[in-house]
């Protein structure tokens, strides 16, 4: 210690390493995104195998008292490999079903949010949907913000973009009663399958 520090008095506290002026450092993808999904009430199950994916979905069903043929999916695929009712129709009301299973687009990680298209939802509504939405997703869907998430839905379908492009909100506990009513029927309870392929 320099004499003249003991005549201005100079901190001993040890520096920040980082600049205050630096923009903090962001979460991987897929943690920023389980955060912020579950944070807003969405319900996470991270998948290791395609087994695990079909079993944690009939524990869903389990949970819920619902029979697997109450689950309706717009897709003819994942009616087969699930086991759910299969909707041919474009469009309408589904909400005599309890839940859908979809897949998605991509995974926001800074919003927490999931972008659909009409590839998923065809040309429904997000309130003529059923009150609970299951989506099967994979950890490549992720992306870091709406803005990346269009710009790879445009490299995706390259020759024809999709209409219908929406993302899920989800309902939580703490939504209050005095929401207009659109926002609470687009509010939906979400599970994400999410697997590790």
């Amino acid at each position: 210690m320099g004499i003249w520090d003991n005549f201005f008095g100079k901190s001993k506290a040890k520096k920040s390493k980082n600049s205050p002026f630096l923009p903090e450092k962001e979460d991987p993808l897929d943690l920023g995104f389980a955060k912020n999904f579950t944070r807003k009430g969405g319900k996470f199950l991270f998948n290791e195998s395609q087994s695990n994916v079909i079993e944690n979905f009939k524990n869903i069903c389990i949970e819920n008292n619902w029979e697997q043929d109450y689950v309706l999916s717009l897709n003819e695929n994942l009616s087969l490999q699930f086991g759910t009712s299969l909707v041919t129709q474009n469009s309408g009301n589904l909400k005599a079903y309890k839940a859908a299973l979809i897949e998605c687009e991509y995974l926001i990680s800074n919003t927490g949010k999931i972008l659909l298209s009409e590839s998923q939802i065809k040309h429904f509504k997000l309130q003529d949907l059923p009150q609970t939405i299951i989506v099967f997703a994979h950890m490549q869907q992720l992306v870091r913000d709406v803005s990346q998430g269009m710009t790879f839905l445009k490299n995706k379908y390259p020759k024809n973009i999709p209409t219908n492009i929406t993302t899920l909100k989800i309902k939580s506990d703490s939504d209050d009663e005095n929401q207009t009513l659109e926002t609470s029927t687009t509010s939906k309870s979400i599970y994400l399958l999410l697997e590790n392929k």
